[in-house]
């Protein structure tokens, strides 16, 4: 197993995760993420770190498709049926389309126990293609075999949350902040789309609890990404658009404040009542 060079840096949120990636021949791809204290949300792995899971496979499987180009994520949609508490997450993700402006992967998600392991959930990701800059990373080629995002000393000694620095402004009107630093950028030097999501499933979690009125779980998230936030610290406006005590649904803005409140995410997440 080897570790990447260049991106992510040496001190990045991906390799504190400990993700693993193993490309296969048949051109597929399957990321593990192992369950640790860090990535849990009420005793089970928060849908957060499941979209950061989604968003490394999904990238690196469209970048891989769309050579020589580059491409943006667009949206993101992930369906968790179930949670994991143990072991590790896995992702199998493949290209469902590739187009000339567009990339689509689509990703299953188990608990990690085997081939037979029962389905967690799903997701699907949308990429736009683009002409590649000279800015741009150079990525190595896919070559099948096993990939460790993790490095000497990696792994989260705190939860999720508290090591990108996310801050809970006003949990109640679900106001969420972030500092964009190297720790949570993509190989843009933007914030990494699994963060984007990270914080949006904060921002529903707080905001559906106070209008639920007892803990909740953020099942499924919507994502579409308009522009990428590069200044910070981003910061969440939510509404409620139903609530109960079965669960409930919030639209979620994640604003650059840096950049004049620049929309750079709108995110739907709906949200079980009582943490499963």
């Amino acid at each position: 197993m080897t570790v990447p060079a260049g991106y992510p840096p040496e001190r990045h949120v991906l390799r504190d995760l400990l993700v693993e990636i193993e490309h296969r021949e048949d051109g597929t791809s399957l990321g593990r993420l192992p369950v640790t204290r860090g990535v849990l949300a009420g005793g089970a792995v928060s849908s957060g770190a499941v979209a950061t899971l989604v968003d490394v496979i999904g990238g690196g499987l469209a970048a891989d498709a769309a050579r020589p180009d580059w491409i943006a994520t667009a949206d993101l949609t992930l369906h968790r049926v179930g949670p994991v508490r143990s072991g590790a997450v896995e992702a199998r993700g493949r290209v469902a389309r590739k187009g000339r402006s567009s990339v689509v992967v689509d990703v299953e998600l188990a608990d990690g126990s085997g081939p037979d392991a029962p389905t967690l959930g799903m997701a699907t990701m949308s990429f736009s293609v683009l002409p590649r800059r000279e800015e741009n990373v150079e990525l190595p080629p896919r070559a099948p075999g096993r990939v460790s995002m993790a490095g000497p000393g990696s792994g989260l000694d705190v939860g999720l949350e508290e090591a990108i620095g996310l801050r809970v402004v006003d949990g109640d009107r679900g106001a969420v902040e972030l500092p964009i630093d190297g720790y949570v950028v993509n190989s843009f030097g933007a914030l990494q789309g699994g963060v984007v999501a990270t914080v949006a499933e904060v921002s529903a979690r707080h905001l559906l609890r106070a209008a639920c009125g007892a803990p909740v779980d953020p099942a499924d998230l919507h994502l579409t990404y308009l522009a990428l936030a590069r200044e910070g610290p981003v910061r969440t406006r939510a509404q409620v658009l139903a609530a109960g005590p079965t669960g409930g649904c919030a639209r979620v803005e994640v604003l650059d404040t840096g950049l004049d409140d620049r929309l750079v995410a709108l995110a739907r997440v709906v949200a079980t009542g009582g943490l499963r």
